[in-house]
């Protein structure tokens, strides 16, 4: 499993499901005097928290499955597995208790962000009719009666309600007021969807600033025209992008990279992804480095969809969600 392609919650499990215990046999453990190596103790901690953390996410997927059924997403084509899938990215990333309000919102983000330009091209929507839907988002009144606009009411109805949600739940939990920011930042990424490329434009970048705004991270219109925070964003938002179209039109097999079938592009996406992880590491007075980790877990974890096959990912996903150790 390369670097770029792991996540936190799945090397966990594989882990504790590999640690053996005081039954391993470590020269060091006695000669050196190490009884803190392969600890039973310690495993079973790391089964308890496992465990614990696991339930809490089981509850939420059940909440989530209850938020498909309520807003009919199987009607606008969003499948039970899809959400599912975005679900288990934002739980094997963040995978903390007390932050369940940041992996509804990753994983709610997900879907609607996919779900907008899926409704654009489907329905063939004129450029009108865009402007139009952001003109009802910056002060939603109601689409309108007409017949043609019952889906893009309804799409509408979901972001506000979910954005609402987040920003009463950021409000509760960090005491900090987050709804103009959250607002702002779908308005600006709706803007960009009356360009061509609906399907592609700022994904990544909307997805982070959800992610840490729900986080209670302070993020201030000055940071956001920081120079620094720019090159994350345009960085995270290629890199995700390149991996997409990899994944969608498979263009490259990621499991032929030891064969040297790398691909000019994919060696600039390799470059890109040291890029961006310089750009994290590297200590700067102007970005937090907790808000620049989330470029970093949002990148890996496009990285991680592209390199590995669905069945794996579907093993994954068990391990993770609903196979206690």
């Amino acid at each position: 499993m390369p670097w770029y392609a792991s996540l936190p919650r799945v090397e966990a499990k594989y882990y504790i499901e590999h640690y053996g215990g005081e039954d391993d046999v470590w020269i060091s453990k006695t000669l050196y005097r190490m009884p803190d190596i392969s600890n039973n103790k310690y495993l079973e901690l790391a089964k308890m928290d496992f465990n614990r953390c696991q339930a809490q996410h089981q509850r939420e997927w059940d909440f989530l499955e209850e938020w498909y059924a309520n807003c009919k997403l199987q009607e606008l084509g969003i499948s039970k597995k899809d959400l599912l899938l975005a679900y288990f990215l934002a739980a094997a990333n963040i995978f903390e208790p007390e932050r369940s309000n940041v992996r509804l919102a990753w994983a709610k983000s997900q879907i609607i962000i996919r779900l907008i330009p899926f409704y654009f091209t489907r329905e063939s929507k004129t450029l009108e009719e865009r402007i139009d839907l952001l003109s009802k988002f910056r002060n939603f009144k109601g689409i309108g009666k007409r017949k043609s606009y019952k889906t893009g009411r309804r799409i509408l109805d979901i972001l506000l309600k979910t954005l609402d949600q987040h920003s009463v739940e950021t409000l509760q939990e960090h005491d900090r007021d987050i709804s103009h920011q959250l607002h702002y930042a779908w308005e600006t990424w709706l803007s960009k969807l009356n360009d061509e490329d609906l399907e592609y434009n700022d994904q990544a970048e909307l997805l982070v600033h959800t992610i840490n705004t729900c986080s209670g991270y302070v993020i201030s219109e000055d940071m956001l025209q920081h120079q620094e925070y720019k090159n994350l964003s345009k960085l995270t938002n290629k890199i995700c992008h390149q991996l997409q179209e990899y994944q969608n039109n498979k263009v490259l097999e990621m499991g032929n990279r030891d064969k040297g079938t790398y691909g000019i592009k994919y060696k600039e996406i390799e470059t890109d992804m040291q890029a961006l992880v310089q750009l994290v590491l590297q200590e700067s007075n102007e970005i937090g480095s907790n808000i620049k980790q989330t470029f970093l877990m949002v990148a890996k974890t496009c990285y991680y969809m592209a390199y590995y096959d669905p069945e794996t990912i579907g093993v994954h996903i068990s391990k993770v969600i609903f196979e206690s150790v």
